[in-house]
């Protein structure tokens, strides 16, 4: 699986995920950080979407590539609840954290990403704005 993994990781290096996960845990302003989660997405998406799919068929029958899938997965999930959690004081009235992170997930996945860029011919830059403006206006209080 090491062949495999090469791509994953220089994926993870050029979208620069650590960078960017430090800047959404540092913006203090909501709007902003809802604005860098998107920025995140689609780097990770516009530069892996490719290595996703790769990793996902070769876990199929690779126990270590499914191990490291899992692991970059449960990964995303604790960065997007960490993001989220401090969002709470935020949060549009009856929305708790847990569900504005599942909101989050949901709309962020790699799926929806393809289905609006590839599959309808957005540019990456359209995602980007709709999935910041998207979770600005489901997430936060007005």
């Amino acid at each position: 699986w090491a062949v495999n993994a090469r791509p994953a990781a220089r994926w993870i290096a050029e979208a620069d995920v650590a960078g960017l996960a430090a800047q959404i845990l540092a913006e203090p302003d909501a709007k902003l950080r809802v604005a860098l989660m998107a920025r995140l997405n689609r780097r990770q998406w516009e530069r892996g979407q490719d290595v996703i799919s790769m990793l996902e068929a070769a876990a199929a029958s690779d126990s270590e590539v499914a191990q490291m899938l899992a692991n970059w997965k449960e990964r995303r999930a604790r960065i997007i609840h960490e993001a989220v959690r401090t969002l709470a004081p935020s949060l549009r009235p009856g929305l708790t954290w847990k569900e504005a992170a599942a909101t989050v997930r949901a709309f962020s996945a790699s799926e929806v990403y393809s289905e609006l860029v590839k599959g309808e011919g957005w540019q990456p830059d359209r995602y980007e704005k709709w999935l910041a403006q998207l979770l600005a206006a489901e997430l936060l209080a007005k």
